[in-house]
């Protein structure tokens, strides 16, 4: 698939419960799989989950994958995994607390980012 013809699909995460983790990133990582561009932007109230060591107690929840594998999913099928960075002074965190692969960057810029996704899902 050319860049041209991938379709831009953005995944938002809000909150760190695990219905909403577990959502997201087993949306995130489909999108991923059907080829398509996914852009998974994690708002403060998840930003935790991309600390080092995070995705960890989503792990055995019955019914429910691997939340690592999938997180590795997005990034093996070159997703993009984008935290806002107001989540990282939210919790204390510093850059290099994060998992390898994330990048920061502030919610307008983000926006410009995002600019003619064909879809949005919001967790």
């Amino acid at each position: 698939m050319t860049e041209e013809s991938m379709a831009k699909i953005v995944v938002v995460l809000n909150h760190d419960d695990p219905q909403s983790v577990m959502a997201a990133l087993v949306m995130a990582a489909a999108i991923a799989a059907t080829g398509d561009q996914v852009l998974f932007f994690v708002q403060p109230g998840a930003a935790r989950i991309l600390a080092t060591g995070g995705l960890e107690k989503y792990q055995n929840l019955k019914g429910q994958p691997d939340p690592l594998q999938l997180f590795d999913a997005i990034q093996v099928l070159e997703g993009r995994i984008i935290l806002c960075e107001l989540g990282l002074p939210v919790w204390d965190m510093k850059a290099e607390d994060l998992v390898e692969g994330v990048e920061t960057m502030m919610a307008s810029t983000f926006l410009f980012e995002a600019e003619g996704a064909k879809m949005v899902f919001s967790y």
